[in-house]
């Protein structure tokens, strides 16, 4: 567990987000309940966020490291200095993130299990498990396969 103090300091350090987004990717992670702030400003990993990183560490554990991020970083102030072709770069990323989109749902069962073995579905435990990014309203989780949190609006 960190502070977001800590967490802001392992941001910086990585080179992930900027001065005016790393607030916003905290806050982000606190109303998606994957960490809940405990006493002394603690990020405190709620289950959902613990099932979601061990998830994405079987299926793919470059998702959960800083690396993919910073690069993804560096390569945009490149741009931003006139040393990187947007549309380059935007096409390489993009071909990355493709690729593990597809990789990631041809194995979405490594994620199935692991919420198999800690959730009920929304319908049957009745309990929200996550906001969607953007409506802010509460996702369920979708059993049949591939299982998945979703937002139908």
């Amino acid at each position: 567990m960190y502070c977001d103090c800590q967490v802001i300091t392992l941001m910086e350090k990585h080179g992930i987000g900027t001065d005016a987004s790393i607030p916003v990717h905290i806050n982000n992670i606190c109303q998606r309940n994957y960490v809940n702030v405990g006493s002394g400003r603690r990020l405190v990993p709620t289950s959902l966020g613990v099932v979601l990183v061990h998830g994405y560490q079987k299926i793919d554990p470059e998702l959960v490291l800083p690396t993919m991020r910073t690069a993804v970083e560096e390569q945009l102030n490149l741009i931003a200095i006139g040393q990187a072709d947007f549309h380059a770069v935007l096409a390489h990323t993009a071909e990355i993130f493709r690729r593990k989109f597809q990789y990631f749902v041809r194995s979405i069962e490594a994620m199935d299990q692991l919420f198999e073995v800690s959730f009920s579905s929304l319908k049957t435990s009745g309990k929200a498990l996550s906001r969607c990014g953007k409506c802010r309203r509460y996702m369920r989780y979708i059993q049949a396969k591939p299982a998945r949190l979703h937002c139908s609006h």
